[in-house]
């Protein structure tokens, strides 16, 4: 299992969160009387916090920056599984 800073949701909750030591749950039950589900997905979470946080305008290009980066480590982890799949099966 990963640990939680290298999740998307830990990268995010560091830059938008970890001054206030809310979680995401906390924050939005708190402060908007939303309750998230614990299927919620990583654009689902960064919608949210783009539209009820009001990020200013480094935030935001802070918390887009992390979701290239995540896609970026996400095709790279597809690949090396094809690769290990293509040589485990060509052996």
């Amino acid at each position: 299992m990963e640990d939680f800073e290298n999740t998307y949701i830990g990268k995010l909750w560091y830059i938008l969160l970890s001054d206030d030591k809310r979680s995401f749950n906390e924050y939005f039950s708190e402060e908007h009387g939303i309750t998230l589900n614990d299927d919620i997905t990583d654009a689902q979470i960064c919608f949210l916090c783009k539209v009820m946080m009001r990020l200013n305008h480094t935030k935001l290009i802070q918390v887009d920056s992390i979701r290239v980066y995540q896609s970026e480590v996400d095709h790279f982890k597809e690949a090396y599984t094809l690769l290990e799949t293509t040589m485990v099966s060509s052996k």
